[in-house]
């Protein structure tokens, strides 16, 4: 107790939650194409870890009325999610989220298997 009559409490080690880090794979290039998928799962795990990162997610979610924009199905936490930019970075894409959209990951394969753009330019 402090003379002023407060409590204190002693910190254990053992208090703090161990996080760990995943480091970047040392031939990983954020502007190469074969490497989109690889920076937006990192920045999904990013995302789901911090309060930030999960009101973006929940922003997006909302956004897209909780729905894949490929397949047009919900999207709960059973059938999962990806992050996927409409602008990939390699082509000068940022995170903001007006770049970013959620969608399932089988979907999220597809577009980048088959090349399939979900970028649609605002027309004045």
């Amino acid at each position: 107790m402090t003379p002023e009559g407060e409590v204190v409490r002693l910190q254990y080690a053992s208090d703090i939650a161990i996080k760990r880090h995943t480091k970047i794979k040392a031939e990983a290039n954020p502007f190469a194409p074969e490497w989109e998928q690889y920076f937006e799962e990192r920045l999904e795990r990013t995302w789901k870890t911090s309060m930030k990162g999960r009101w973006k997610l929940v922003s997006l979610w909302l956004e897209q009325d909780k729905r894949c924009l490929v397949c047009n199905s919900q999207i709960t936490r059973e059938t999962g999610w990806n992050i996927h930019h409409l602008i990939e970075r390699h082509l000068g894409g940022t995170e903001i989220l007006s770049n970013l959209v959620l969608l399932h990951p089988n979907c999220h394969r597809q577009v980048h298997s088959l090349g399939i753009s979900l970028y649609k330019p605002v027309q004045p």
